[in-house]
């Protein structure tokens, strides 16, 4: 049986789930009368009293309104909180409703009075359906009212005041009594059902157990027939399982059989493959005293095409590059996709290296060709790598090595050309493996440091932070540009140590100025985020100065969300524990899926340079591009910095948008921790003054 707390308890929320939905639907009557009543006494001395009135109900109605919605949808606070505040709100109505009446006693129109209590009697008797539920909202309403239309008919002036009166406290006493029947009504009614319900739920319990008691009898009665037929079934099914497994076996080392030797995208042969093609050409070249050509591909401008109009987009140009290249070699040749936008081609069976400046020439001229593809005409181009057997390498890896480095070469001179592999150009390779023997000793040579650049909010000109870029000064070379040694700290491993140097460098220069409370953000590069140890160091280096992990955030890459996304969540994740933020760098230029921002703790997104040179200008698509991203990151509740801003256009463009943060030349170029601090000082004594 119920407990009798328990049924006090689930009757008394029954009866208020009851009273706030049915509230709902009963709140638009006080609104319509009480306007009601403010046109009746539109042009009388009420006027003003009445236009009180109309604002007062609707305001606390509306608040009745979201106090019942919010309970009905998803209730935050206790029972008894909604309970008072509804009975408060209901009371204020009453009240407010009072005051009014009270104040009819020098209404000068005895036809405009009467009809003003008419419709405060309509809605007394009115709200006994909906307010009885609960009867302390129903007194909380009535009580103030009575008492008011009780005091005008006291206080007017005309026989048989009292008459009226009393009438009118005997007509209250049956609106009192009709309300608390039906409350006492309702509670009995819903009492019921609770212990009907109660008696329901026991007696499809019982049923339920004989039925289940019924069924195994059943079932054990029929087991031994059922375990004869489930034997043959099984061994039935066991054949056909067998026969079907071996055959999706045969499929499935298909399928590996080819995508291991071949492009997903294209279909064209793999470098796997593309290894056994050239081989195989070798021998052929070398039994018949014949030339072989390798031609390395690489198409031109095509990184921006994929940036600007999507990796659809990229997809399909692609493809249609492959079939146009196909249509100019022969059959015997091969055509490989080596990865990404490069391609090569092995020219079997030359009489000299003209042939293969042909054929060059002609893929060139099919690629310059418009493409077509979804209403978009593209324009690309290629440039072109040739290395020759046997002059220019006798083996599949040192032929493809000189190939790609002419191409290089043809693309340094502008695309669109052919070039010829030359020894000289090996000593490229040699300037790079003096780059890379030099990055081994530039910490201990103190060859490395830290420049900042501020990031500024656009609607008071106040410092947010500062990006922390590092820089290389070689005693030999000079000054390197990061695009060159950052590709190799990670290519040779050191990008773990000189990482965890920049973290250090960072965190000391804001411990040693604590009067600065402005962000460091701070780059990540992709295998950094795949290290889990960097996590034990950034909790040192911070327990060890002591600094604000809040001053301190993290810079990733789109390209380093779609490679291991749930390492990068439990990465990220750690590091938003810590206290740092973490920020999404070149946002736009690469391919990030909503679900990723969605579900990554990512909390300023930073806007690529290329949304930003031409904003201002007119007839341009950046407009509607940027506004996207930034009410995109505003739904979000992440933070936006626009880089590369340049002038004063281009600010106020992105402060018309709603941009917040800009970073770029025209605040600053990128500083030693020296000068920002003398800038940052100068920036303060600036707006001190102002």
């Amino acid at each position: 049986m119920i407990q009798k707390n328990t049924l006090k308890s689930t009757l008394l929320e029954t009866q208020i789930d009851r009273l706030f939905r049915s509230s709902i639907s009963g709140t638009l009557t006080n609104i319509f009368a009480a306007w009601l009543i403010f046109l009746l006494v539109q042009n009388t001395s009420q006027h003003d009293n009445a236009w009180l009135l109309g604002v007062s109900i609707t305001l606390i109605t509306f608040f009745r309104t979201l106090i019942t919605s919010d309970f009905i949808r998803s209730p935050r606070f206790t029972t008894n909180t909604y309970l008072s505040a509804y009975f408060i709100l209901t009371l204020m109505s009453g009240v407010c409703w009072g005051l009014f009446e009270y104040t009819q006693v020098t209404h000068d129109n005895d036809v405009v009075r009467n009809l003003i209590f008419l419709i405060n009697f309509g809605m007394i008797a009115g709200s006994i359906p909906i307010l009885s539920m609960w009867m302390p909202a129903y007194l909380a309403y009535v009580i103030p009212q009575a008492t008011g239309i009780f005091l005008v008919f006291i206080n007017l002036d005309f026989e048989g005041r009292y008459y009226i009166a009393f009438a009118f406290l005997i007509f209250i006493g049956l609106m009192v009594s009709t309300s608390v029947n039906l409350n006492r009504s309702r509670r009995n009614e819903i009492e019921l059902t609770l212990k009907n319900n109660e008696l329901i739920e026991n007696l499809n319990e019982e049923i339920g157990e004989k039925v289940d008691a019924q069924r195994s009898l059943e079932k054990s009665k029929t087991m031994l027939e059922i375990t004869v037929e489930e034997r043959t079934r099984d061994l039935t099914d066991t054949n056909l399982y067998l026969e079907s497994v071996i055959e999706k076996k045969e499929i499935a080392e298909e399928s590996l059989q080819y995508l291991a030797y071949h492009d997903e995208l294209t279909g064209l042969p793999n470098k796997n493959l593309l290894i056994d093609r050239i081989n195989q050409s070798i021998k052929i070249s070398s039994r018949d005293d014949q030339q072989m050509a390798i031609l390395f591909l690489d198409l031109d401008r095509f990184k921006t095409i994929n940036d600007s109009l999507g990796h659809r987009i990229g997809d399909e140009l692609l493809k249609e590059v492959s079939e146009r290249i196909k249509n100019q070699i022969r059959k015997h040749d091969t055509i490989s996709r080596n990865g990404g936008d490069e391609f090569v081609i092995v020219l079997e069976k030359l009489k000299n290296h003209n042939e293969a400046v042909n054929v060059a020439k002609k893929v060139i001229k099919q690629l310059i060709e418009p493409f077509t593809i979804n209403s978009h005409n593209i324009h690309i181009g290629a440039s072109i790598g040739i290395s020759i057997y046997p002059g220019d390498g006798d083996t599949p890896m040192i032929l493809l090595r000189n190939a790609d480095t002419a191409m290089y070469k043809a693309k340094k001179e502008g695309g669109n050309l052919v070039q010829f592999y030359d020894a000289s150009m090996s000593n490229q390779l040699r300037d790079r493996l003096e780059l890379e023997n030099a990055l081994h000793t530039a910490i201990d040579k103190n060859e490395f440091y830290m420049v900042y650049q501020p990031q500024v909010y656009t609607h008071n000109n106040k410092l947010r932070g500062v990006e922390s870029l590092m820089r290389w000064n070689n005693a030999k070379s000079g000054e390197i540009s990061p695009d060159r040694f950052i590709p190799l700290l990670e290519e040779t491993g050191l990008i773990y140590s000189v990482g965890n140097w920049v973290v250090t460098q960072v965190v000391d220069f804001i411990a040693a100025h604590p009067e600065n409370d402005f962000r460091f953000s701070i780059n990540l590069s992709v295998l950094q985020c795949g290290h889990f140890e960097f996590i034990n160091f950034l909790k040192e280096e911070i327990n060890r100065t002591g600094i604000t992990p809040s001053l301190l955030e993290f810079e990733i890459t789109e390209s380093l969300l779609v490679k291991d996304f749930g390492n990068t969540k439990l990465f990220l994740e750690q590091i938003h524990k810590l206290g740092c933020t973490i920020a999404l760098d070149d946002f736009g230029t690469g391919y990030t899926s909503m679900t990723y921002l969605v579900r990554l703790p990512i909390d300023v997104i930073k806007i690529d340079k290329t949304f930003v040179q031409g904003i201002h200008e007119e007839d341009n698509n950046l407009e509607a591009i940027v506004r996207s991203i930034i009410n995109m990151s505003d739904s979000l509740g992440m933070e936006n910095v626009f880089e590369g801003v340049e002038t004063k256009q281009e600010l106020s463009a992105i402060r018309s948008m709603g941009g917040d943060i800009i970073q770029g030349y025209l605040y600053s170029k990128p500083m030693t921790g020296t000068d920002l601090t003398s800038w940052v000082k100068d920036r303060n004594s600036y707006d001190d003054q102002a």
